[in-house]
């Protein structure tokens, strides 16, 4: 990706964001690029340049707490509703001509699904990698949750949030960091439904095990991705599972009308048939809420962008030029 496409912008909350931007030549479509943990806006850099080859704009950021954007440490300024508007303003000032269209991976799909129910005239369609629309969770805690994974599907699910919202995570974490990096990039099946399990991160970190790289990464991008995430800082990245860690997701879920539930958009839903995370099955009552819906299924684990790279850009291409 080109250093020279970014820019800095403000927002109304006074937070700089890191933004990638090309401009619309040959369509009219801006795509809205929301990135996850642990990554950055080069999580897209198979995206960017596939869709800025056909003439699509893209609207890369770096999201709240990563790379070269601002790193508040106060977590409540991460709710996934605040950092939606910071999205919005982001377009709002880039003048952006044409049509939006946001789509997510990971953390991003919570806050594109936020852009969904809370501004959704605001976008001609929305997409969705691997995590699917999720509607706004204003009754279940973080133990409701994991109770109810492991009554469906036998195991918890996200006992890892509990760790990674942990005060001394960031320090375990920088001591260990190649075992910490090597498990989400590699996210091979054993490593990943150990640190699923409540408690289960943690002993995991402490014996340092090195997955190998997945043949779908270069050494390079393995490097990249690391020197990134290390460089940017740990600690802010974090606070996106004390979100989710604490009742706060509730609170803001519950100040969204039930109306707003329903995207009357096209939407994309990439289903990765492999991730043992964000499993499929747990996105099927949210995407009912979806009538305009394109699902597209593969054999891939969590970074199904990467790992399917051909696929998911071409079929992503087939519903655009079909909007």
């Amino acid at each position: 990706m080109d250093s020279k496409a970014y820019q800095l912008i403000q927002t109304r909350r006074n937070f700089q964001y890191n933004v990638y931007y090309v401009k619309p030549t040959k369509k009219s479509t801006n795509l809205v690029l929301l990135h996850g943990f642990p990554n950055s806006s080069y999580d897209w850099r198979y995206q960017v340049s596939f869709f800025t080859k056909l003439g699509y704009g893209v609207i890369v950021p770096d999201m709240l707490g990563y790379g070269g954007t601002d790193k508040p440490l106060d977590y409540t300024l991460y709710a996934h509703s605040l950092v939606a508007e910071d999205i919005l303003d982001i377009i709002d000032d880039l003048k952006v001509q044409g049509p939006s269209v946001a789509i997510g991976h990971d953390w991003g799909s919570k806050v594109a699904a936020r852009l969904a129910t809370n501004h959704q005239h605001r976008f001609v369609a929305f997409g969705f990698l691997t995590a699917g629309y999720q509607i706004p969770n204003a009754t279940e805690s973080y133990e409701d949750i994991l109770k109810e994974n492991k009554e469906l599907y036998g195991r918890e699910l996200f006992g890892y949030w509990d760790f990674l919202a942990a005060e001394d995570a960031r320090d375990l974490i920088e001591r260990h960091f190649e075992s910490f990096m090597d498990c989400w990039l590699a996210y091979k099946p054993s490593s990943i439904t150990k640190i699923s399990e409540l408690g289960g991160f943690r002993p995991y970190l402490l014996q340092d095990i090195q997955d190998p790289r997945p043949d779908y990464l270069t050494p390079e991008e393995v490097k990249i991705d690391k020197l990134i995430f290390r460089k940017s800082g740990i600690q802010a990245p974090l606070n996106w599972y004390k979100v989710v860690r604490s009742d706060l997701d509730r609170e803001e879920a519950a100040t969204i009308p039930k109306e707003n539930y329903f995207v009357n958009r096209p939407v994309f839903y990439a289903r990765a048939l492999n991730d043992v995370l964000a499993i499929p099955p747990l996105f099927d009552a949210s995407m009912a809420y979806t009538p305009q819906l394109t699902v597209r299924e593969y054999q891939a684990a969590h970074w199904v962008h990467w790992e399917k790279r051909d696929e998911v850009n071409r079929d992503l291409k087939d519903w655009l030029e079909g909007l």
